[in-house]
């Protein structure tokens, strides 16, 4: 209960600039210095050994990836690349531990320097939203993962030619497999929801058509 009341975090965002340098205050320029990085991520005093201990650090830091959620947007690699770093400098790599993640996908792009894409939107290809799933076959079985696809349609037949268009490129037929090994729940516009919990795999491959 004290490690869930200390390190548990409902929704972690782990975005592109969560490993990245940060901020000498003396100089005023970016660099790489763990105990920066710490302080700025973690600045409680209980995440410091100088405090509580060896022990104790480390079954915080393990709780913290096991009870926490992280939360990931539609950058491409960031998953894989933060599930395979030893970010506590401890010997624990996240994808052994971790028991849950989210990962939001937008259909839509408004940032593709364009003044009609900033205005309309324009949708984004399936490829570029599946490399944001890169490295989630990384995490243990039995991981809780949920991928939230939001298609900002304003009619049912917009959002399901939205979904025709990524569905087979983010979930291919030769993951079926792989997902069952995991509780999945994709999320379309908050209002459909497909589980895998209780799901077969040739039940789900028939969302493929």
């Amino acid at each position: 209960m004290i490690y869930q009341h200390l390190s548990t975090r409902e929704n972690e965002v782990i975005s592109r600039e969560h490993s990245r340098a940060t901020l000498d205050p003396l100089t005023r320029l970016y660099g790489y210095d763990f105990g920066r990085w710490k302080a700025q991520h973690f600045p409680e005093h209980f995440w410091s050994t100088s405090y509580v201990g060896a022990t104790f650090s480390q079954e915080l830091v393990e709780n913290y990836y096991r009870s926490s959620t992280f939360i990931f947007g539609d950058d491409p690699g960031v998953l894989r690349k933060w599930l395979a770093t030893d970010e506590f400098k401890m010997g624990l790599l996240p994808k052994e531990l971790v028991g849950s993640v989210e990962i939001r996908l937008n259909a839509v792009s408004h940032d593709r320097g364009s003044f009609r894409a900033y205005i309309f939107g324009v949708p984004k290809s399936p490829g570029r939203m599946q490399e944001a799933l890169d490295g989630l076959f990384e995490l243990k079985a039995g991981a809780r993962v949920c991928v939230r696809f939001l298609t900002e349609a304003k009619t049912t037949e917009e959002r399901d030619e939205h979904c025709a268009a990524a569905i087979t490129i983010l979930f291919p037929s030769e993951h079926v497999e792989k997902l069952t090994a995991y509780k999945v729940k994709f999320v379309v516009d908050e209002g459909h929801v497909h589980d895998l919990a209780d799901t077969m795999a040739q039940d789900w491959a028939s969302v493929h058509g």
